[in-house]
């Protein structure tokens, strides 16, 4: 039984469902010494999209990372960045911008949806030139 799917309704009327994209990892290519990393072709999916409450941070503290994180319920499964496999870390793409999975916070791979935590990523879109102006007081 899909039990995420009886209230999947119940909650989407306070905070709708988006759609968004997923570029799954397939590991990483060397250029010279660097590491470039390589991900399949996009996948629309459905994304449930929510602010990080304070035991979540709490929780995944040991990433010691800085930036705008988020929680997702994604309708597929996802994964962070995982060395034994060498995956580097799943994209999901959602309010223009592209954000990492750095944590599983809940799999259930029989329901087909995931809970991850996610950081926004500074990547520069595409076409954007704008510039960003120093702060003068």
């Amino acid at each position: 039984m899909k039990i995420h799917d009886l209230v999947r309704g119940m909650i989407a009327t306070v905070n709708p469902n988006i759609i968004g994209s997923i570029y799954r990892s397939k590991g990483y290519a060397l250029n010279g010494t660097q590491q470039e990393p390589l991900y399949e072709d996009p996948v629309q999916v459905e994304l449930q999209i929510q602010s990080l409450l304070g035991d979540v941070l709490k929780h995944s503290h040991f990433l010691n990372q800085q930036g705008e994180r988020k929680v997702v319920y994604v309708n597929g499964q996802v994964f962070g960045i995982d060395r034994v496999r060498g995956a580097g870390g799943d994209l999901l793409e959602f309010y223009g911008r592209r954000w990492l999975v750095v944590q599983r916070l809940e799999s259930w791979e029989g329901s087909d949806w995931c809970k991850v935590v996610v950081v926004a990523q500074l990547d520069k879109p595409q076409d954007d030139d704008a510039i960003i102006e120093d702060y003068v007081e």
